[in-house]
């Protein structure tokens, strides 16, 4: 808790003492960060793409044959699907709790979604890679699309400096950026794995209003930077034509890792979410821990963001025998769906 509240009074030193109220009265603060979620159509198909090719474990490690189906009607009624059938697996770095967790339902109607990177509701799995071309070799030699004009990585310049990267898109047409800093970043993750670090990018609308609506609802706060235009950028992400484009950074306390919101200008680039449900593939989820749950959802009802759970309230599940976790699913304007769950005291920390 401590490093969270910390982060936050950072944060505010930025804001005038309006928001700076918002965040230090707000009882909806965030705790931290865990898994982000691609829903992809067929789940066995989508951790061949996450293991196989780009060396992520699989957690918990499946039994041979096809992944199980999940049987605890808990996660039925958090989707708002409780007929439907679902499974899920872990592809995470060795060693870290917290990474990407494939969703796949069936038994309930589904319409995938493939949206262009410019469209607002687009995300992109960032993902830290020791050795690019390595990556990108597997990438190719499985058949994957590149999106990078030209099929071959590009350099740009980041936040944390210069970098190679390619953008690819996974079996569900969900964007990943492999991105290799140089010089490489520090890392505590093993040796064995090329994956050293795991990112979300989610394309919005509006980047001012998307960032008031995360500072103003649940204490997360980031700045929005002018409009820029990079050639290069254009080249990774594929989009042709003149464009320019915005980002705000926005760290997420408790946890080292940040939405990184972008909205571009131009490209024939669209001002409304493209929308899907959360059972679709091609739809994401982000898992959020909060102090409270109730006061989130509240806020987040006063807002017009609907929860999906069944019967619109927070469900009760264990995990591991432990005590009870709340839970519950809603999106946000541009059609990310937030985990919004509160832990058992002391909430347990995040990736």
């Amino acid at each position: 808790m401590r490093r969270a509240l910390s982060l936050v009074a950072c944060v505010a030193l930025t804001l005038n003492a309006s928001d700076r109220l918002v965040l230090a009265q707000a009882p909806s603060l965030v705790l931290n960060a865990c898994h982000v979620s691609p829903i992809v159509h067929d789940l066995d198909v989508a951790a061949h793409f996450y293991h196989d090719v780009l060396g992520l474990d699989l957690v918990p490690a499946p039994p041979a044959g096809a992944l199980p189906v999940d049987t605890d009607p808990g996660h039925l009624d958090l989707h708002g699907v409780p007929k439907a059938r679902l499974r899920f697996i872990g592809a995470r770095m060795p060693g870290v709790r917290c990474g990407i967790e494939l969703v796949e339902f069936t038994g309930v109607d589904r319409r995938p979604v493939h949206r262009r990177y410019q469209d607002p509701g687009s995300t992109t799995l960032v993902l830290t890679v020791r050795n690019l071309d390595a990556a990108v070799a597997a990438v190719k030699k499985d058949g994957r699309s590149v999106v990078t004009t030209g099929g071959a990585p590009v350099r740009v310049t980041s936040q944390a400096g210069p970098a190679r990267a390619l953008t690819v898109q996974d079996p569900d047409h969900h964007y990943v950026e492999l991105v290799q800093p140089d010089p490489a970043p520090e890392t505590n993750v093993p040796a064995t794995s090329n994956v050293i670090g795991i990112g979300l990018r989610l394309t919005v609308a509006d980047a001012t209003d998307a960032v008031a609506f995360y500072r103003r609802v649940l204490g997360i706060d980031g700045q929005v930077r002018p409009y820029e235009k990079d050639p290069a950028r254009m080249v990774l992400a594929g989009i042709r034509g003149s464009a320019e484009f915005r980002t705000a950074m926005m760290p997420i306390p408790g946890s080292s890792r940040t939405l990184e919101l972008v909205e571009f200008r131009g490209a024939d680039s669209r001002k409304t979410p493209v929308p899907s449900r959360v059972q679709d593939p091609g739809s994401f989820r982000l898992q959020l821990t909060f102090r409270d749950i109730d006061a989130t959802l509240g806020l987040l009802k006063s807002a017009g963001r609907p929860v999906v759970s069944t019967g619109g309230v927070p469900v009760q599940m264990t995990f591991g025998g432990g005590r009870p976790w709340r839970l519950a699913i809603v999106p946000d304007p541009n059609n990310l769906f937030l985990v919004v769950q509160q832990a058992p005291s002391p909430a347990i920390q995040g990736f």
